[in-house]
């Protein structure tokens, strides 16, 4: 909601030890500038740039002003053509900052979620996770430039954390595995800054589902530093709410339940990796293939166009790349018109007292189908505007045997905010879960995509979706 614009008067203070007078004013959108007025220039920080301020420690003299240090991030492109960004950390120390600028940035303290305490044998429980694959490649040196030195800022230096920098798609899964998981069993408190995309946190939540939590279980905590192309979870969840790529909450949110979901499959169903030229099994359970995901299971177009897209040149444009594919989808090179997948869908939804039954979609023909838990899956993309963050519910949006241009124009709606939903082209619904049983002869569009990875269904096989009834991480939001 949109603010009235606040001026605080000027104040005297000091910056990098030389005289300079404060400035605080309040924008109508939330966010604020400010204004450091010097004798011969003046400058302006803004406060989606901020991490926040801290008290550094009291001078010699009693009576001397404490200083602060404004916690500065600066953001700026490698070239005017590039997608990737560069970031470098610029603290300001100053003094006599206005109060109004004080209530909103002061770090009065540290949160508990960083100071996590080490065990007996010195081994750290606080976790950095440098995903240097995820999106266009900035996690290394965010967090070279960026996130070490504010850490150090807070008196957290390298002696404090752990830092894993991934060297394959299995490096965050094998962390959990010999490291996360055992220790969540025997109680351990753990924190994980995750440097990465969703793919991160979705390797994170299968792994401590694939095996039931002992009594003594403690939760993982888990603070993502948005590295991804979509980053549909950044962006549910108001992580995305300045430009600090999140590392704002990390200091300022609280841990919050990450739900999830399970999407179980028929017993033919496989991974496609490597640019879908390899294949692998996927984890079993009562014979059945088992994917857990935070975000999105999908058919029809949407998977399609994360499966085609997903391959070095494309990765390349970094969020561009899934309207880059949309559109060789929509409109294909021969000519022809686009796909429409066949297929019978279930809904499974509740009744006015609570009691679940199955609603059988009559028409078979699809064009887009996705079952998500969140809003947001690019910044501007909003697919399901009821979502709240972090609310758990599954929600199902629908467009059956539509054009290709209907198709683009509910797509151009969602771009704007919404709107789609409302559409009579459109099937919005909140859901307990869905099934799909696939009636394509063609293998490239019985191809399922659970929060980016991709599955491949037997001919005449299935896949179903279910709210995840185990609660395993904590996002701090």
């Amino acid at each position: 909601m949109a603010m009235p614009p606040v001026t605080i008067p000027p104040c005297p203070g000091t910056a990098l030890g030389k005289d300079v007078t404060f400035q605080y004013k309040r924008h109508n959108d939330g966010d604020g500038t400010l204004i450091l007025r010097w004798d011969d220039r003046e400058d302006h920080i803004h406060d989606r740039e901020v991490v926040g301020v801290i008290y550094e420690p009291q001078g010699k003299r009693p009576d001397e002003v404490q200083p602060q240090l404004i916690l500065g991030l600066v953001t700026s492109q490698t070239s005017p053509e590039a997608t990737k960004l560069r970031f470098s950390f610029e603290p300001l120390p100053v003094t006599a900052l206005p109060l109004n600028y004080l209530n909103r940035h002061l770090l009065t303290k540290t949160p508990e979620h960083l100071f996590v305490s080490p065990n007996p044998d010195g081994t750290r429980n606080l976790h950095l996770v440098v995903s240097t694959r995820s999106g266009v490649g900035e996690a290394q040196q965010y967090y070279n430039d960026v996130l070490k030195e504010v850490l150090a800022a807070v008196d957290l230096n390298s002696e404090t954390y752990h830092v894993h920098v991934t060297n394959s798609d299995k490096s965050v899964t094998n962390l959990v595995e010999q490291t996360i998981r055992p220790r969540a069993d025997k109680g351990i408190p753990q924190t994980i800054l995750l440097l990465s995309g969703d793919g991160g946190l979705v390797d994170i939540v299968n792994v401590l589902l694939l095996s039931e939590q002992t009594d003594a279980y403690v939760k993982p905590t888990i603070g993502l530093i948005c590295m991804g192309t979509g980053n549909a979870m950044f962006n549910s969840t108001g992580l995305n709410r300045d430009a600090t790529r999140g590392l704002t909450s990390v200091f300022r949110g609280v841990p919050r339940n990450l739900p999830t979901f399970t999407a179980s499959f028929s017993p033919g169903a496989i991974f496609l990796t490597d640019e879908g030229s390899k294949t692998e099994p996927l984890p079993s359970e009562s014979g059945h293939g088992i994917v857990h995901g935070v975000v999105v299971c999908s058919w029809a177009l949407h998977a399609s166009l994360v499966a085609d897209s997903d391959t070095t040149e494309y990765r390349k444009y970094g969020a561009q790349r899934f309207q880059m594919a949309a559109k060789q989808l929509m409109a294909p090179e021969d000519g022809a018109a686009p796909h429409v997948y066949t297929g019978r869908i279930t809904l499974y939804k509740n009744d006015n007292q609570g009691e679940e039954y199955a609603e059988e979609i009559p028409d078979s023909k699809t064009s887009y189908i996705v079952a998500t838990l969140v809003s947001n899956f690019e910044e501007k993309l909003t697919i399901s505007p009821n979502s709240e963050p972090l609310d758990g519910q599954l929600r199902v949006l629908r467009f059956g045997d539509i054009s290709g241009a209907d198709v683009m124009r509910l797509i151009g709606m969602a771009l704007r905010g919404g709107g789609h939903e409302k559409d009579t082209m459109a099937e919005y619904a909140p859901i307990n879960g869905l099934k799909i049983q696939f009636d394509e002869a063609d293998a490239r569009w019985r191809r399922v995509c659970v929060d980016g990875k991709i599955i491949q269904v037997e001919e005449g096989g299935w896949v179903e979706v279910r709210r995840g009834t185990r609660d395993v991480v904590d996002l701090v939001a």
